[in-house]
């Protein structure tokens, strides 16, 4: 098989299809079942500590107990929460369904993905801002910034 299939948006997209529509199964069917994910686009709310857990390039999570009663699946991501390290840290994730190498239900492997997520380049400083203008206090202080001018 060609290697310039794995390329193409269209294989992409049915491979996100596949992966959002055996999730939604599992979830349905409340079977325990487990996901390898690339972890550089997973995000932690709230963040792990450094020295709880460290991630490598993929990791496997095990989707039971109340991390299965957590999981939601929306079009692009699956998210849940799971507790890390020996105090059980909690924190929750969000999984792009583009980042989710396998799904394997006991010993078999019900998914795989070929390709690597798509790294979303954020702007900074428009979220610094945003943070900024969050806060009512930020926002009387400018308004009486521009209203000196």
């Amino acid at each position: 098989m060609s290697d310039k299939i794995y390329q193409e948006e269209a294989y992409k997209e049915l491979v996100i299809k596949n992966c959002y529509n055996t999730l939604e199964f599992l979830l349905i069917k409340n079977l325990d079942f487990m996901i390898i994910s690339y972890t550089n686009v997973i995000e932690f709310n709230p963040e792990i500590p450094e020295d709880i857990a460290t991630f490598d390039e993929s990791s496997l999570f095990i989707i039971s107990g109340y991390t299965k009663e957590s999981a939601r699946l929306t079009d692009e991501y699956l998210i849940f929460e799971a507790g890390f390290g020996n105090s059980n840290y909690g924190s929750v994730l969000k999984i792009p369904l583009e980042a989710i190498m396998q799904i394997v239900l006991d010993e078999d492997v019900l998914h795989i993905n070929y390709f690597e997520p798509t790294i979303k380049e954020e702007n900074f400083e428009e979220i610094s801002l945003q943070s900024l203008l969050n806060n009512p206090e930020n926002q009387k202080l400018l308004k009486k910034r521009i209203e000196k001018k």
